[in-house]
């Protein structure tokens, strides 16, 4: 609303034009003011905003900022102006207010008024800005306790009455109270991050920084474990962790790689014992590495094995072959082998301690074979592949080992079996020579032998599989027994230690047989499909 401009007392008086001067000026303390540093053009933009504060000077005016004070309605004598109501509300009445000092409210109007004229001066005071919540519940009552304990704002009057001032504070109390348990509550959250975040610390550190978990000592007891072909430092450490040989495997590679020998470990079975501090065990393995061991080949058959303990024990030949019949029902075989120890004399490598016994090897390798072919779940598989049950596969799979040069070749030969037995290619005969030189024990035959031989491993005359395995075979074997290669391969021949050729038809064998027989510089026997 355009209004008269009057001078303020002790401030020189400027004019400035009304044009776009709003209705309603800001208000401060009652009197109105043009908008000065931060407003816009026009008054569209209050003077002090929500949550910002203005010091509060007294003194000269500000220089390069024009002063104004616009007369509203109701401006008393002394300049002060009376709050400009909003269109439609209903005027408030005003209490008449002293030209100079502290008011009934305990505030100096005009010395408020110098003090934003001149804001240069030092502050005595500091006001709050404008809320625009007050009034909406549920607001911070400290706030408003606190407003009003200084004088109210700007805007409005404070209500001086004696029941206005019981109501503030019967608020400051709630909101004391309201305001501890908040800060109780508070605390306690704080608290308790603080510590969760300690202990994650801390176990971060332990984790990065510290050491890993390990045992003391040498340890005690015994146990077997097995260290897998191709197996390194961490591969070995999971093993002796989960047979509690180690605590960690971070402690056992830790160790592991602080020993330059501990890379040759080889392959094969370890006796360690039970809480073995990580150093001791790599020092066992590494130790127990270098000649105090029996390593199994994979293929050899029983009567090879039991010669080999009897050597590295220091037996008298034949001791351990007595045993293993003598105490073959206490080797821990499983039914389906009817007491024979072939095909579960599992090949690995075993650590030979100080006054072993041959039967302390057998059980092992016994027992290392029964856990092996279980996890293998041979029953199930020998359905798939139309044997009738575990034995059979084990028996079929040591005859691959025997009869194969190369690992790669088991697939293509355990399809060649399945062919033989359940086609007419071969009236259901395996014809194979390793079947009847395990049953006579030597690699060399005769023809006569082979024709009068009634032995069921004899599978030029006997159909089917022989009664036991003829070795112990490998996982790849084994593997291969599962999962034959397709196809419609009944034959093969090794044309030399790299090469196994496979045929369909008899014709097309007896062309590569005839090669290879060349190839060697030997004759050829057509009748037999055999070179001479």
């Amino acid at each position: 609303m355009p209004g008269q401009a009057m001078p303020q007392q002790g401030v020189p008086q400027q004019q400035m034009p009304q044009q776009g001067v709003p209705q309603q000026q800001m208000q401060m303390g009652g009197q109105g003011y043009p908008q000065q540093r931060g407003g816009t053009q026009g008054g569209q933009q209050q003077f002090v905003q929500q949550g910002m504060r203005q010091p509060i000077q007294q003194g000269m005016p500000q220089q390069g900022v024009q002063q104004q004070v616009v007369q509203q309605p109701g401006m008393s004598q002394q300049g002060m102006a009376q709050p400009v109501q909003a269109q439609g509300a209903q005027p408030q009445a005003r209490r008449a207010e002293p030209a100079g000092g502290p008011g009934p409210d305990g505030i100096d109007w005009e010395a408020e008024a110098a003090a934003l004229d001149n804001p240069a001066a030092p502050a005595v005071a500091e006001p709050d800005a404008f809320d625009e919540r007050a009034g909406e519940p549920e607001q911070w009552a400290e706030d408003e306790y606190a407003e009003e304990e200084r004088g109210g704002s700007f805007l409005s009057e404070q209500d001086n009455s004696r029941e206005a001032e019981r109501k503030r504070k019967e608020k400051g109390k709630k909101s004391g109270r309201r305001n501890s348990g908040a800060c109780l509550v508070v605390a306690l959250v704080l608290l308790g991050a603080t510590g969760g975040a300690g202990w994650w610390g801390y176990g971060m550190y332990q984790d990065r920084f510290g050491p890993p978990p390990d045992f003391e000592g040498d340890g005690s007891g015994s146990v077997n474990i097995t260290v897998a072909k191709g197996a390194g430092g961490t591969d070995i450490g999971k093993v002796l962790r989960d047979s509690g040989v180690v605590k960690s495997i971070k402690a056992f590679t830790v160790a592991y790689d602080k020993n330059p020998k501990a890379r040759g470990i080889q392959p094969g079975i370890y006796t360690m014992k039970h809480e073995m501090s990580a150093s001791a065990a790599v020092q066992e393995l590494v130790e127990s590495n270098g000649g105090n061991v029996l390593i199994l080949p994979e293929g050899m058959k029983a009567t090879d094995i039991y010669v080999k303990i009897d050597e590295k024990l220091k037996l008298d030949k034949g001791a351990t072959a007595k045993v293993a019949k003598d105490q073959v029902g206490n080797l821990g075989l499983p039914a389906y082998a009817n007491n024979n120890p072939e095909g579960f004399l599992f090949p690995t490598r075993y650590s030979i301690t100080d006054g072993m016994k041959p039967e302390d090897l057998l059980k092992q390798m016994v027992a290392n074979a029964v856990q092996h072919y279980n996890d293998l779940k041979l029953e199930e598989g020998a359905q798939k592949v139309g044997l009738k049950n575990a034995y059979e596969v084990i028996t079929e799979a040591s005859i691959l080992q025997a009869e194969g040069n190369n690992d790669h070749d088991f697939g293509k030969m355990a399809r060649a079996l399945s062919n033989r037995l359940s086609t007419n290619a071969t009236q259901g005969k395996l014809q194979l020579d390793t079947t009847l030189q395990y049953q006579l024990g030597r690699v060399n035959f005769s023809n006569a032998e082979l024709e009068t031989n009634k032995s069921p491993y004899n599978t030029y005359i006997v159909k089917g599989l022989p009664p036991t395995p003829i070795g112990n075979p490998s996982d790849s074997a084994i593997q291969a027994v599962l999962n034959p290669t397709p196809g419609d391969w009944v034959y093969w021949y090794a044309m030399n230690l790299n090469e196994t050729r496979f045929a369909a038809t008899y014709d097309e064998h007896l062309k590569n047989v005839q090669e290879a027989c060349t190839a060697k510089g030997q004759g050829f026997d057509k009748s037999r499909g055999v070179c001479k």
